[in-house]
Protein backbone atom coordinates (compact mmCIF):
# COMPACT_ATOMS: atom_id res chain seq x y z
CA UNK A 1 0.00 0.00 0.00
CA UNK A 2 0.95 3.61 -0.79
CA UNK A 3 4.05 2.78 -2.88
CA UNK A 4 5.08 4.70 -5.49
CA UNK A 5 2.59 6.18 -6.54
CA UNK A 6 0.90 6.79 -2.99
CA UNK A 7 -2.05 4.66 -3.79
CA UNK A 8 -3.96 2.06 -1.98
CA UNK A 9 -3.27 -0.38 -4.94
CA UNK A 10 0.09 -1.93 -5.03
CA UNK A 11 2.00 -0.21 -7.33
CA UNK A 12 1.58 -2.77 -10.52
CA UNK A 13 -2.63 -2.23 -10.67
CA UNK A 14 -2.18 1.32 -10.58
CA UNK A 15 0.67 1.47 -13.76
CA UNK A 16 -1.65 -1.50 -15.43
CA UNK A 17 -4.97 1.45 -14.42
CA UNK A 18 -6.86 -1.01 -12.12
CA UNK A 19 -9.39 1.24 -10.38
CA UNK A 20 -9.77 -1.30 -7.39
CA UNK A 21 -8.54 -3.69 -5.79
CA UNK A 22 -9.65 -7.27 -7.93
CA UNK A 23 -11.81 -9.49 -5.63
CA UNK A 24 -9.96 -12.33 -5.30
CA UNK A 25 -7.69 -9.87 -3.26
CA UNK A 26 -9.64 -8.64 -0.78
CA UNK A 27 -9.56 -12.26 1.06
CA UNK A 28 -5.79 -11.73 1.54
CA UNK A 29 -6.58 -8.81 3.55
CA UNK A 30 -7.13 -11.59 6.56
CA UNK A 31 -3.96 -13.24 7.79
CA UNK A 32 -6.16 -16.69 8.52
CA UNK A 33 -6.68 -16.69 5.13
CA UNK A 34 -3.43 -15.99 3.51
CA UNK A 35 -1.83 -18.52 5.84
CA UNK A 36 -4.47 -21.49 4.84
CA UNK A 37 -3.60 -20.35 0.92
CA UNK A 38 -0.76 -21.04 1.21
CA UNK A 39 -0.92 -24.41 2.24
CA UNK A 40 -4.12 -25.15 0.70
CA UNK A 41 -3.17 -23.95 -3.04
CA UNK A 42 0.02 -25.84 -3.46
CA UNK A 43 -1.51 -29.34 -1.65
CA UNK A 44 -4.61 -29.01 -3.65
CA UNK A 45 -2.59 -28.21 -7.19
CA UNK A 46 -0.25 -31.54 -6.12
CA UNK A 47 -3.44 -33.86 -4.90
CA UNK A 48 -5.19 -33.51 -8.48
CA UNK A 49 -1.79 -33.88 -10.61
CA UNK A 50 -0.46 -36.17 -8.10
CA UNK A 51 -3.62 -38.56 -8.90
CA UNK A 52 -3.71 -38.32 -11.89
CA UNK A 53 -0.38 -39.19 -12.58
CA UNK A 54 0.24 -42.07 -10.06
CA UNK A 55 -3.36 -43.54 -10.82
CA UNK A 56 -1.18 -43.64 -14.29
CA UNK A 57 1.73 -45.59 -13.36
CA UNK A 58 3.97 -42.39 -14.54
CA UNK A 59 7.07 -42.82 -12.99
CA UNK A 60 10.36 -41.59 -13.36
CA UNK A 61 12.08 -39.23 -16.10
CA UNK A 62 8.64 -39.52 -17.57
CA UNK A 63 6.76 -38.24 -14.86
CA UNK A 64 10.16 -35.47 -14.28
CA UNK A 65 9.04 -34.44 -17.91
CA UNK A 66 5.58 -33.83 -16.47
CA UNK A 67 5.92 -31.82 -13.32
CA UNK A 68 8.53 -29.74 -15.53
CA UNK A 69 5.87 -29.14 -18.41
CA UNK A 70 3.61 -28.32 -15.73
CA UNK A 71 5.63 -25.60 -13.85
CA UNK A 72 6.59 -24.52 -17.39
CA UNK A 73 2.94 -23.86 -18.26
CA UNK A 74 2.17 -21.82 -14.89
CA UNK A 75 4.79 -19.60 -15.50
CA UNK A 76 3.43 -18.75 -18.70
CA UNK A 77 0.31 -18.11 -17.44
CA UNK A 78 1.15 -16.37 -15.13
CA UNK A 79 3.24 -13.73 -17.49
CA UNK A 80 -0.55 -12.48 -18.59
CA UNK A 81 -1.26 -9.47 -16.85
CA UNK A 82 -4.98 -10.53 -16.65
CA UNK A 83 -4.09 -12.83 -13.68
CA UNK A 84 -3.81 -9.95 -11.75
CA UNK A 85 -0.20 -10.92 -10.24
CA UNK A 86 1.48 -8.51 -11.33
CA UNK A 87 2.54 -10.12 -15.07
CA UNK A 88 6.17 -10.06 -15.86
CA UNK A 89 7.03 -7.35 -13.59
CA UNK A 90 5.68 -9.79 -10.43
CA UNK A 91 4.99 -8.81 -7.00
CA UNK A 92 7.51 -6.51 -5.36
CA UNK A 93 7.88 -3.36 -3.44
CA UNK A 94 6.12 -4.90 0.09
CA UNK A 95 5.96 -2.60 2.56
CA UNK A 96 3.86 -4.19 5.48
CA UNK A 97 3.24 -7.79 7.05
CA UNK A 98 0.12 -8.69 9.15
CA UNK A 99 -1.48 -5.09 9.09
CA UNK A 100 -1.00 -1.63 7.29
CA UNK A 101 -0.80 1.75 8.87
CA UNK A 102 -2.62 2.79 6.28
CA UNK A 103 -6.04 4.95 6.98
CA UNK A 104 -9.04 3.74 5.88
CA UNK A 105 -12.66 4.76 5.68
CA UNK A 106 -13.85 2.35 8.24
CA UNK A 107 -10.98 4.18 10.89
CA UNK A 108 -12.91 7.29 11.01
CA UNK A 109 -15.00 7.12 13.61
CA UNK A 110 -16.33 10.05 14.16
CA UNK A 111 -16.28 11.84 10.77
CA UNK A 112 -18.32 15.04 11.61
CA UNK A 113 -15.91 15.98 14.28
CA UNK A 114 -12.77 15.67 12.49
CA UNK A 115 -14.32 17.85 9.68
CA UNK A 116 -15.07 20.52 12.01
CA UNK A 117 -11.59 20.68 13.93
CA UNK A 118 -10.20 20.43 9.86
CA UNK A 119 -12.27 23.52 8.47
CA UNK A 120 -11.97 25.71 12.05
CA UNK A 121 -8.18 24.99 11.90
CA UNK A 122 -8.53 24.84 15.70
CA UNK A 123 -5.27 23.22 16.11
CA UNK A 124 -1.84 23.05 14.26
CA UNK A 125 -2.32 19.73 13.06
CA UNK A 126 -5.88 20.30 11.67
CA UNK A 127 -4.71 23.82 10.05
CA UNK A 128 -1.81 21.94 8.32
CA UNK A 129 -3.57 18.60 6.93
CA UNK A 130 -6.23 21.06 5.67
CA UNK A 131 -3.64 23.15 3.47
CA UNK A 132 -2.82 19.89 2.29
CA UNK A 133 -6.11 18.39 1.18
CA UNK A 134 -6.95 18.39 -2.69
CA UNK A 135 -9.97 21.30 -3.10
CA UNK A 136 -12.14 18.58 -4.27
CA UNK A 137 -11.85 17.11 -0.60
CA UNK A 138 -12.01 20.58 1.19
CA UNK A 139 -15.36 20.90 -0.83
CA UNK A 140 -16.23 17.29 0.32
CA UNK A 141 -15.90 18.29 3.92
CA UNK A 142 -17.08 21.75 3.79
CA UNK A 143 -21.11 20.58 1.93
CA UNK A 144 -20.82 17.98 4.43
CA UNK A 145 -23.35 18.19 7.58
CA UNK A 146 -24.22 15.93 10.40
CA UNK A 147 -27.16 13.79 9.15
CA UNK A 148 -26.11 13.13 5.85
CA UNK A 149 -24.03 9.98 4.09
CA UNK A 150 -20.63 9.86 5.71
CA UNK A 151 -19.08 7.32 3.05
CA UNK A 152 -18.06 9.68 0.50
CA UNK A 153 -16.44 12.40 3.36
CA UNK A 154 -14.65 9.27 5.06
CA UNK A 155 -13.41 8.07 1.66
CA UNK A 156 -11.99 11.54 0.61
CA UNK A 157 -10.32 12.56 3.99
CA UNK A 158 -8.72 8.66 4.19
CA UNK A 159 -7.46 8.98 0.47
CA UNK A 160 -5.74 12.22 1.40
CA UNK A 161 -4.33 11.70 4.41
CA UNK A 162 -3.09 8.60 3.24
CA UNK A 163 -1.21 10.49 0.13
CA UNK A 164 -0.03 13.19 3.50
CA UNK A 165 0.94 10.76 5.58
CA UNK A 166 3.63 8.55 3.31
CA UNK A 167 5.00 12.03 1.48
CA UNK A 168 5.68 14.19 4.17
CA UNK A 169 6.54 14.07 8.44
CA UNK A 170 3.98 15.56 10.24
CA UNK A 171 5.40 16.07 13.59
CA UNK A 172 6.64 19.46 14.07
CA UNK A 173 7.17 20.89 17.56
CA UNK A 174 5.55 23.75 17.45
CA UNK A 175 2.73 22.07 15.24
CA UNK A 176 1.47 19.46 17.83
CA UNK A 177 1.73 21.89 20.95
CA UNK A 178 -0.72 21.19 23.34
CA UNK A 179 -1.16 17.52 22.25
CA UNK A 180 -0.14 14.88 24.33
CA UNK A 181 2.54 12.87 22.48
CA UNK A 182 3.91 9.66 24.33
CA UNK A 183 7.95 9.69 24.71
CA UNK A 184 7.99 6.39 23.60
CA UNK A 185 6.76 8.12 19.89
CA UNK A 186 8.71 10.80 20.23
CA UNK A 187 11.73 8.37 20.12
CA UNK A 188 10.75 7.26 16.85
CA UNK A 189 10.63 10.33 15.12
CA UNK A 190 14.12 10.80 13.32
CA UNK A 191 15.35 12.64 10.26
CA UNK A 192 15.94 10.19 8.21
CA UNK A 193 12.11 8.50 8.30
CA UNK A 194 11.13 7.26 4.80
CA UNK A 195 8.09 5.43 2.74
CA UNK A 196 7.08 2.87 5.39
CA UNK A 197 8.51 3.93 8.50
CA UNK A 198 6.79 7.16 8.04
CA UNK A 199 3.74 6.14 7.52
CA UNK A 200 3.68 4.01 10.63
CA UNK A 201 5.34 6.80 12.87
CA UNK A 202 2.40 9.38 10.99
CA UNK A 203 -0.47 7.38 11.72
CA UNK A 204 0.63 6.74 15.35
CA UNK A 205 0.83 10.48 15.60
CA UNK A 206 -2.46 11.14 13.85
CA UNK A 207 -4.45 8.94 16.50
CA UNK A 208 -2.75 11.03 19.36
CA UNK A 209 -4.06 14.27 17.96
CA UNK A 210 -7.44 12.91 17.25
CA UNK A 211 -8.20 10.41 19.62
CA UNK A 212 -12.25 10.50 19.43
CA UNK A 213 -12.27 10.58 15.37
CA UNK A 214 -9.60 8.53 14.40
CA UNK A 215 -9.66 4.56 15.50
CA UNK A 216 -6.60 3.53 17.88
CA UNK A 217 -5.63 -0.51 15.79
CA UNK A 218 -3.48 -2.43 18.50
CA UNK A 219 -1.47 -3.52 15.89
CA UNK A 220 -0.21 -0.85 12.58
CA UNK A 221 1.67 -4.30 10.96
CA UNK A 222 5.41 -4.58 10.66
CA UNK A 223 7.47 -3.07 8.19
CA UNK A 224 8.82 -5.81 6.00
CA UNK A 225 12.46 -4.22 5.42
CA UNK A 226 13.11 -3.34 8.93
CA UNK A 227 15.87 -4.62 10.73
CA UNK A 228 14.09 -6.32 13.32
CA UNK A 229 11.17 -8.11 11.21
CA UNK A 230 14.18 -9.41 8.44
CA UNK A 231 15.26 -10.99 11.55
CA UNK A 232 11.99 -12.60 12.68
CA UNK A 233 11.31 -14.38 9.15
CA UNK A 234 15.11 -15.54 9.49
CA UNK A 235 14.12 -16.97 12.84
CA UNK A 236 10.96 -18.44 10.92
CA UNK A 237 12.70 -19.80 8.28
CA UNK A 238 15.34 -21.22 10.80
CA UNK A 239 12.22 -22.83 12.59
CA UNK A 240 10.54 -24.25 9.27
CA UNK A 241 13.80 -25.74 8.56
CA UNK A 242 13.96 -27.94 11.39
CA UNK A 243 10.18 -28.72 11.35
CA UNK A 244 10.85 -29.99 8.11
CA UNK A 245 13.92 -32.20 8.71
CA UNK A 246 12.51 -33.53 12.16
CA UNK A 247 9.17 -34.62 10.41
CA UNK A 248 11.04 -36.20 7.84
CA UNK A 249 13.55 -38.23 9.90
CA UNK A 250 10.48 -38.99 11.58
CA UNK A 251 8.37 -40.33 8.55
CA UNK A 252 11.91 -42.14 7.39
CA UNK A 253 11.87 -44.25 10.75
CA UNK A 254 8.18 -45.53 10.66
CA UNK A 255 6.50 -48.40 8.59
CA UNK A 256 5.49 -45.71 5.93
CA UNK A 257 9.37 -44.49 5.38
CA UNK A 258 10.50 -48.11 4.80
CA UNK A 259 7.98 -48.96 2.44
CA UNK A 260 8.96 -45.85 0.93
CA UNK A 261 12.09 -47.07 0.57
CA UNK A 262 10.75 -50.28 -0.60
CA UNK A 263 9.05 -48.49 -3.34
CA UNK A 264 12.59 -46.46 -4.44
CA UNK A 265 14.18 -49.68 -4.75
CA UNK A 266 11.57 -51.85 -6.33
CA UNK A 267 7.86 -50.20 -7.03
CA UNK A 268 6.59 -53.63 -8.80
CA UNK A 269 7.44 -55.74 -6.09
CA UNK A 270 6.16 -53.64 -3.30
CA UNK A 271 2.72 -53.87 -5.59
CA UNK A 272 3.09 -57.39 -5.50
CA UNK A 273 2.88 -57.00 -1.86
CA UNK A 274 -0.43 -56.02 -1.45
CA UNK A 275 0.53 -52.15 -1.35
CA UNK A 276 -0.94 -49.34 -3.24
CA UNK A 277 2.48 -47.34 -4.22
CA UNK A 278 0.19 -44.55 -5.79
CA UNK A 279 -1.13 -43.38 -2.02
CA UNK A 280 1.97 -43.53 -0.51
CA UNK A 281 3.24 -41.67 -3.20
CA UNK A 282 1.02 -38.71 -3.36
CA UNK A 283 1.09 -38.11 0.15
CA UNK A 284 4.75 -37.64 -0.40
CA UNK A 285 4.28 -35.26 -3.08
CA UNK A 286 1.28 -33.31 -1.20
CA UNK A 287 3.55 -33.04 1.50
CA UNK A 288 6.45 -31.77 -0.44
CA UNK A 289 3.88 -29.24 -2.20
CA UNK A 290 2.98 -28.01 1.38
CA UNK A 291 6.42 -27.53 2.48
CA UNK A 292 7.43 -25.96 -0.83
CA UNK A 293 4.34 -23.63 -0.60
CA UNK A 294 5.41 -22.53 3.09
CA UNK A 295 8.85 -21.71 2.21
CA UNK A 296 8.00 -19.50 -0.80
CA UNK A 297 5.43 -17.53 1.53
CA UNK A 298 8.61 -17.26 3.88
CA UNK A 299 11.03 -16.29 0.80
CA UNK A 300 8.88 -13.33 -0.49
CA UNK A 301 9.23 -10.90 2.10
CA UNK A 302 12.65 -11.58 2.76
CA UNK A 303 13.97 -11.37 -0.95
CA UNK A 304 11.26 -8.51 -2.03
CA UNK A 305 9.98 -9.68 -4.81
CA UNK A 306 8.31 -12.66 -6.87
CA UNK A 307 8.11 -13.18 -10.99
CA UNK A 308 6.70 -15.89 -12.57
CA UNK A 309 10.53 -16.29 -13.91
CA UNK A 310 11.20 -18.15 -10.25
CA UNK A 311 8.84 -21.31 -11.60
CA UNK A 312 10.95 -21.76 -14.64
CA UNK A 313 13.16 -24.77 -15.40
CA UNK A 314 16.65 -23.64 -14.28
CA UNK A 315 15.16 -23.29 -10.43
CA UNK A 316 13.91 -27.07 -10.86
CA UNK A 317 17.49 -27.92 -11.82
CA UNK A 318 18.94 -26.10 -8.80
CA UNK A 319 17.09 -27.83 -6.36
CA UNK A 320 18.33 -30.89 -8.16
CA UNK A 321 22.20 -29.68 -7.71
CA UNK A 322 21.51 -29.52 -4.76
CA UNK A 323 20.48 -32.56 -3.77
CA UNK A 324 23.11 -33.85 -5.69
CA UNK A 325 25.82 -32.13 -4.36
CA UNK A 326 24.89 -32.41 -0.38
CA UNK A 327 24.31 -36.40 -0.62
CA UNK A 328 20.81 -38.52 -2.27
CA UNK A 329 19.00 -40.43 -0.32
CA UNK A 330 20.08 -38.97 2.56
CA UNK A 331 18.06 -35.72 4.85
CA UNK A 332 20.67 -33.72 5.57
CA UNK A 333 22.40 -33.89 2.39
CA UNK A 334 20.38 -31.52 0.63
CA UNK A 335 20.16 -29.18 3.22
CA UNK A 336 24.44 -28.70 3.15
CA UNK A 337 23.71 -28.63 -1.03
CA UNK A 338 21.42 -25.88 -0.61
CA UNK A 339 23.89 -23.89 1.38
CA UNK A 340 27.07 -24.65 -0.38
CA UNK A 341 25.34 -23.90 -4.13
CA UNK A 342 23.64 -20.76 -2.93
CA UNK A 343 26.68 -19.70 -1.45
CA UNK A 344 28.89 -20.22 -4.49
CA UNK A 345 25.93 -18.00 -6.65
CA UNK A 346 26.31 -15.59 -4.31
CA UNK A 347 29.91 -15.15 -5.46
CA UNK A 348 29.83 -16.19 -8.75
CA UNK A 349 26.67 -13.75 -9.78
CA UNK A 350 28.87 -10.88 -8.58
CA UNK A 351 32.17 -12.00 -9.99
CA UNK A 352 31.47 -13.71 -13.61
CA UNK A 353 27.59 -13.07 -13.79
CA UNK A 354 27.51 -14.36 -17.22
CA UNK A 355 29.09 -17.83 -16.19
CA UNK A 356 27.21 -18.82 -13.27
CA UNK A 357 24.95 -21.60 -15.28
CA UNK A 358 28.08 -22.98 -17.00
CA UNK A 359 29.33 -22.96 -12.86
CA UNK A 360 26.61 -24.74 -12.04
CA UNK A 361 26.63 -27.42 -14.90
CA UNK A 362 30.17 -27.59 -14.29
CA UNK A 363 29.54 -28.63 -10.38
CA UNK A 364 26.47 -31.51 -11.53
CA UNK A 365 29.12 -33.02 -13.74
CA UNK A 366 32.02 -33.12 -11.84
CA UNK A 367 29.86 -34.34 -8.76
CA UNK A 368 27.98 -36.67 -10.62
CA UNK A 369 31.31 -38.09 -11.27
CA UNK A 370 33.59 -37.60 -8.93
CA UNK A 371 31.22 -37.84 -5.69
CA UNK A 372 27.88 -40.10 -6.77
CA UNK A 373 27.42 -40.12 -2.94
CA UNK A 374 27.43 -36.55 -2.47
CA UNK A 375 29.10 -33.99 0.40
CA UNK A 376 27.66 -36.30 3.12
CA UNK A 377 29.17 -39.83 0.91
CA UNK A 378 33.06 -38.27 1.67
CA UNK A 379 34.52 -39.36 4.62
CA UNK A 380 32.56 -42.92 3.22
CA UNK A 381 34.03 -42.60 -0.42
CA UNK A 382 37.61 -41.44 1.54
CA UNK A 383 38.01 -44.51 3.82
CA UNK A 384 37.43 -46.48 1.02
CA UNK A 385 40.19 -44.82 -0.86
CA UNK A 386 42.46 -45.28 2.25
CA UNK A 387 41.78 -48.78 3.06
CA UNK A 388 42.30 -49.63 -0.56
CA UNK A 389 45.67 -47.53 -1.14
CA UNK A 390 47.13 -47.42 1.71
CA UNK A 391 46.65 -50.94 3.58
CA UNK A 392 49.40 -52.72 4.87
CA UNK A 393 49.12 -55.77 3.39
CA UNK A 394 46.60 -56.73 -0.50
CA UNK A 395 44.68 -59.46 0.56
CA UNK A 396 45.82 -61.58 -2.31
CA UNK A 397 49.32 -61.85 -0.72
CA UNK A 398 48.20 -62.54 2.96
CA UNK A 399 46.13 -65.40 1.13
CA UNK A 400 49.57 -66.65 0.20
CA UNK A 401 50.76 -66.49 3.16
CA UNK A 402 48.55 -68.91 4.84
CA UNK A 403 49.29 -72.25 5.00
CA UNK A 404 47.38 -75.04 2.74
CA UNK A 405 44.80 -77.05 4.05
CA UNK A 406 46.93 -80.42 2.80
CA UNK A 407 49.80 -79.32 4.95
CA UNK A 408 47.73 -78.87 7.52
CA UNK A 409 45.60 -82.18 7.58
CA UNK A 410 46.96 -84.86 9.52
CA UNK A 411 47.30 -88.21 8.22
CA UNK A 412 44.63 -90.81 9.64
CA UNK A 413 45.64 -93.92 11.30
CA UNK A 414 44.46 -96.93 10.56
CA UNK A 415 42.48 -99.27 13.16
CA UNK A 416 44.12 -101.83 15.04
Amino acid sequence: KLGQYRSNLPDFMVFLGYPQLPADWVPFKHLWFAVLAVICVPGLVALVFGFLAFRSRIRGVYFSILTQALTYAACLMFFRNDFTFGGNNGLTDFKYILGTPALTAADIQDPAALAGKLKSGSDGVSKFIWSQLSPNTQQVVTDFAAGQPAGPVKQALADDINTLMASQQLYDPKRFAGITVPPNVIKLITPDLRDAQRLQVNRILLQDAYPAAIARRSSLGYVVNSNATQRTLYILTVLLLLGTYLLCRWLTATKFGKVQRAIRDSENRVLFSGYSTANFKLFVFVLAAIIAGLAGALYVPQVGIINPSDMATDKSLEAVVWVAVGGRGTLIGPVLGAFLINAMKSWATRAYPDLWLLFLGLTFILVTLFMPKGIVGLPAQFGALKRKWFSPKSAPAAAAELPSVDAQAKPLSKPE
